[in-house]
């Protein structure tokens, strides 16, 4: 029948909207991918494929500062000198599209989950606290959303960055709460600021951030609001 014939189209038009890779840890795509799940030492191995190691700096080791996380071990910092930095590597710069995703826990509102860039106007590339709230930060404006996350839980936050030829946070950039599109905080005019992010400062984990930081992931594409709950819903440590 004709309903029959409408109803294999579209399951075949939904197994064709899959054809993205099936695997988001071994997805081409993964830039860094940093578990935190390291038990001493001050390097923090990247389980991409790419070998972009962090080195804990400040005082932070994994002998002293890991902790239970949300998926295996984490890595708790005190909100003071305590970062972790990959030596040599600039994140994704440009208007490339890309997607960051953090595990945290934390009482505290202020701090940088992930960062990178050049500190000029849209050049920066700040992932963590604005204004109490988690959102982005490029260097002359900022986004974040409306829900905090502040509560001693454990939340899956992540940003995306959509392709496009001069994306700005008005239309390119999305926010996510443990799987969920974020209702974004609206001061308006966001399309003025655009993201073209530097590629002088060397990716940071961390910096002023007071509290739990899990499997911290970097991927220079956008990944699909279906990818990110995926990532959210990943296994708990057992």
């Amino acid at each position: 029948s004709l309903f029959a014939l409408a109803g294999a189209a579209l399951r075949q038009t939904a197994a064709a909207g899959k054809a993205e890779p099936a695997n988001l840890d071994t997805d081409p795509h993964l830039a860094g991918w940093w578990k935190l799940d390291d038990a001493s030492g001050t390097t923090a191995a990247d389980a991409s494929k790419h070998g972009r190691n962090g080195t804990l700096g400040g005082g932070l080791s994994f002998d002293k500062d890991s902790v239970a996380g949300r998926v295996g071990k984490a890595l708790k910092l005190d909100g003071k000198a305590g970062i972790i930095e990959i030596p040599g590597y600039k994140g994704v710069s440009g208007t490339r599209p890309r997607t960051v995703a953090a595990w945290i826990k934390t009482k505290s509102s202020r701090g940088e989950i992930v960062t990178w860039g050049l500190e000029e106007f849209g050049k920066m590339f700040i992932f963590g606290f604005v204004r109490g709230r988690i959102g982005l930060v490029p260097s002359g404006g900022y986004l974040y959303m409306n829900d905090p996350v502040n509560d001693d839980a454990w939340h899956h936050v992540a940003v995306v960055v959509e392709e496009a030829e001069r994306p700005n946070l008005h239309d390119n950039v999305k926010l996510y709460k443990d799987g969920e599109p974020a209702t974004i905080h609206d001061i308006g005019l966001l399309d003025l600021w655009p993201v073209d992010t530097g590629d002088k400062l060397d990716l940071r984990i961390g910096r002023r951030f007071n509290g739990l930081i899990d499997e911290v992931r970097l991927y220079d594409r956008a990944l699909s609001g279906e990818e990110i709950k995926a990532l959210a819903t990943q296994r708990k440590s057992k």
